[in-house]
């Protein structure tokens, strides 16, 4: 009898995602030009992600894999690609995507009046079509990272054939009625959003209908996070730790804390005025030991980041632990090796001196949080031991450009979004042309070039992931700089939208990887 009555009970059915509703993202930041040839800022970035599909994509085990190509064959010197384009594609306005389309894109990006970032290393690859559906990319020098550069979003020959660079910019389908193959177009834009439709030719498609990016002033990006608190918008994203605090006790309110692809250092230069103090290895390896990250995280991101002593950020399949873990924090073995190249700290003295002169430098940071707060966190536990890190703070732009091009510093704190691919050879290797953000010394350089150049020649991963490791094992001992930590990316968003996950790693603009599975309607 038992048996039957429990047959009888009614069974619960889960809801199933349904087609329809409108989703709201708070932006901080109003975005410029929508065409991914010409991003000029974030927000612009984070709207042609879900307007424009690239070639190839990251999936969430940090992989190359096709998007717009199926995928491609590579010659046995590395230096040609031949990437086979999916067939049966088409725009949001129903016109078919083609070889011709992606052709296009890449010869806009070589035309000699296409001046963004980047112009000049696409000039130096060879593009033609190939086989029936197939685009033969050639380098000049083998790059494993190649396919991950192909991420950048393709736009279509028939609106923009004959047009120069700037006309392309200035083009409507720049703008009010940009299109792309990705899961939406835009329908509208006003001072206040962007609205975008959702493309009716996209696969696969989005249960939204209508994904509104509803913009706020950089000035006051709180405002983002009132909207959602206040159910004026559904998701905003970067938030700061004292934000995602606000938000733990909320019932109706999820975040999402994942690990990002960025490297906050103090990089250290060991020529000009800051020779004396950095032009030794031991007073280097005795300042990389004498930061405690673990304090640092706590006190000023309340832990949402993680310690990585290492210019390979954590969350990268090629971080190496051991690496990470070679010179570990330790004030007395940091106290001792200061003593020991002479820097020594009198009875009732704060600063260590050598010879009459003070362990006193410059440390430039740009002035936006955290990096502010890192800097002075950084001198304080400096001076715990010691030394006087004077912060000054400055631009953004101001510091890449009047301090860190040039090396016009002594010290200074920087964070770079490095992305999935570790091939850190623009950043670290001492042959970058000049002119490039690099940190790398002029010399005693040799193993970690190597190392550079071997990681970049092949594309065979375990090899590739070896270099890598004992590329991490050089910096360590070389010292070139204080890597501090990574932070974490935190998305939160209302629980009237479903379907919203991001990869554990991932670069800002990423979050809409899996957009077109967020909906809002059930059946």
């Amino acid at each position: 009898m038992l048996v039957a009555l429990v047959a009888c009970q009614p069974v619960a059915t889960v809801p199933k995602p349904a087609r329809g509703g409108t989703a709201v993202e708070a932006l901080v930041g109003q975005a410029g030009v929508l065409n991914p040839l010409f991003e000029a800022d974030d927000s612009a970035r984070d709207v042609d992600s879900v307007i424009y599909q690239g070639l190839t994509t990251v999936n969430a085990d940090q992989n190359v894999t096709g998007l717009l190509a199926t995928d491609w064959l590579i010659s046995n010197d590395h230096l040609t690609y031949t990437f086979n384009i999916r067939s049966g594609v088409k725009w949001a306005d129903g016109q078919p995507f083609t070889r011709d389309d992606v052709l296009f894109t890449f010869h806009v990006v070589q035309d000699l009046e296409y001046t963004l970032p980047g112009a000049v290393d696409w000039r130096q690859v060879g593009i033609a079509a190939g086989g029936p559906n197939q685009v033969v990319f050639t380098l000049k020098a083998p790059s494993a990272g190649f396919p991950l550069a192909l991420r950048i979003g393709i736009i279509a020959k028939h609106l923009f054939d004959g047009m120069a660079p700037a006309q392309i910019v200035a083009s409507q389908f720049s703008n009010i009625r940009a299109l792309g193959t990705g899961p939406f177009k835009v329908a509208g834009i006003n001072s206040l959003a962007i609205t975008l439709d959702r493309n009716p030719f996209a696969d696969p498609q989005p249960y939204l209908d209508h994904l509104i990016l509803r913009t706020y002033p950089v000035s006051d990006p709180q405002m983002a996070i009132r909207a959602v608190l206040q159910g004026a918008a559904d998701l905003v994203g970067g938030l700061e730790p004292q934000e995602v605090l606000a938000l733990q006790g909320r019932t109706d309110v999820n975040v999402q804390d994942v690990r990002t692809f960025t490297n906050a250092f103090v990089a250290f230069n060991p020529e000009g005025t800051s020779k004396t103090f950095f032009g030794d290895v031991k007073v280097r390896l005795a300042l990389t030991q004498a930061i405690d990250r673990q304090r640092l995280l706590a006190d000023v991101l309340a832990g949402r980041g993680d310690p990585d002593p290492s210019p390979i950020p954590i969350g990268n399949w090629a971080y190496s632990p051991a690496a990470a873990s070679s010179h570990p924090f330790d004030v007395v073995a940091a106290a001792k090796g200061l003593d020991a190249a002479g820097w020594v700290l009198a009875p009732g003295a704060k600063v260590r001196a050598k010879g009459g002169q003070p362990f006193k430098f410059e440390l430039v940071v740009a002035s936006p949080f955290p990096n502010h707060e890192i800097a002075d966190a950084v001198s304080r536990q400096l001076l715990e031991i010691g030394i006087e890190a004077d912060v000054k703070p400055v631009t953004p732009a101001d510091l890449v450009q009047k301090y860190l091009i040039g090396r016009h510093y002594q010290a200074a704190l920087v964070a770079l979004d490095i992305g999935p691919d570790p091939d850190l050879s623009s950043v670290w290797h001492s042959g970058a042309p000049a002119g490039a953000l690099n940190f790398a010394y002029s010399r005693g350089w040799g193993i970690i070039d190597k190392d550079l150049e071997d990681g970049r020649a092949t594309v065979d991963q375990p090899a590739r992931l070896a270099a890598y490791l004992d590329f991490q094992t050089q910096i360590a001992d070389a010292a070139p700089a204080i890597f501090l930590y990574s932070p974490h990316y935190d998305y939160a968003f209302s629980q009237r939208v479903h379907g919203v996950r991001l990869n554990s790693v991932i670069e800002p603009g990423d979050r809409f990887q899996h957009v077109t599975q967020w909906y809002v309607n059930t059946s």
